[in-house]
């Protein structure tokens, strides 16, 4: 076995057991929400299970990792503020393009509950001491029928996008499902270049085990689950096998969420100031 692919098999070894251990610790309160109107909410992390799907890139299913509650509550947030999603452009502008076809917004970041995912996504990951500021604001996107994500990788290859401004590059990513229309079909998150895990028929609760093989893997949108994956190697650079495309919707709709961690923290132009700290 090649050096590299033993450091990236020790470093994905030890993460997933940071995250195991962070699994354990996320069953107890961790704050109280900020502002006396908000004083009776208490951040109390879901008993979620994690599924490791692959050592190298390291993706991990999380099944339970919004509570309903939870979801019901970004809904409400997001409300009609959803705007047709736009994609980065090598000059660092934003357009939108047939490429992406859904709706996206961004919700409160003062919000206890916003605050409390937040908190919750950091300490997956092995890092509860890190600051919220290496975080992009959560993304909430609305796909109608029809509506697709055509494939992409959510590192960048242009520096104009990963400055320290913007934190320099986004190191992992959640896309987890906030909601999901009774009846929706399609709709699913495929990765073209990943495998099933030595075919194992479990994984067909997760992923659609009629796909064909040659298409990879496709996550079916099940409210409340996620999956997470690292997007750079253990040199720093972009993964090209993190490849991955939100399929379309053939009825129904769906709501999905992303969850950016950056490198550093983001600018408070970036992130926005009430969340600054």
């Amino acid at each position: 076995m090649a050096k590299s692919r033993i450091r990236a098999f020790l470093a994905a070894t030890a993460l997933l057991a940071r995250f195991a251990s962070a699994e354990a610790q996320d069953q107890i309160p961790l704050s109280e929400g900020n502002g006396e109107a908000a004083a009776p909410y208490t951040c109390t992390h879901p008993p979620y299970k994690i599924h490791l799907f692959s050592q190298s890139p390291l993706v991990i299913y999380i099944a339970g990792f919004l509570t309903p509650d939870e979801r019901a509550h970004l809904l409400h947030l997001a409300g009609d503020t959803f705007t047709h999603s736009a994609i980065n452009t090598s000059n660092g502008t934003t357009i939108s393009d047939s490429i992406r076809t859904s709706s996206s917004t961004t919700v409160a970041l003062d919000d206890p509950v916003v605050q409390c995912i937040e908190s919750r996504a950091l300490a997956f990951q092995g890092l509860p001491g890190l600051p919220r500021s290496h975080l992009e604001p959560i993304q909430l996107v609305r796909y109608a029928a029809g509506e697709h994500y055509h494939f992409h990788t959510d590192w960048f290859v242009d520096p104009a996008h990963s400055t320290a401004r913007f934190g320099g590059q986004r190191t992992t990513s959640f896309f987890g499902y906030v909601g999901v229309g009774d009846g929706t079909t399609g709709g699913g998150t495929n990765f073209p270049v990943l495998d099933i895990p030595d075919d194992d028929p479990a994984w067909c609760r997760f992923v659609d085990c009629d796909e064909a093989r040659d298409r990879g893997v496709t996550f079916r949108p099940i409210e409340g689950n996620v999956v997470f994956w690292q997007n750079v190697g253990p040199d720093g650079l972009g993964d090209d096998r993190t490849l991955h495309a939100g399929l379309p919707v053939t009825s129904g709709w769906k709501v999905g969420m992303n969850i950016w961690t950056r490198e550093g923290p983001l600018g408070r132009d970036v992130r926005g100031e009430a969340a600054w700290e």
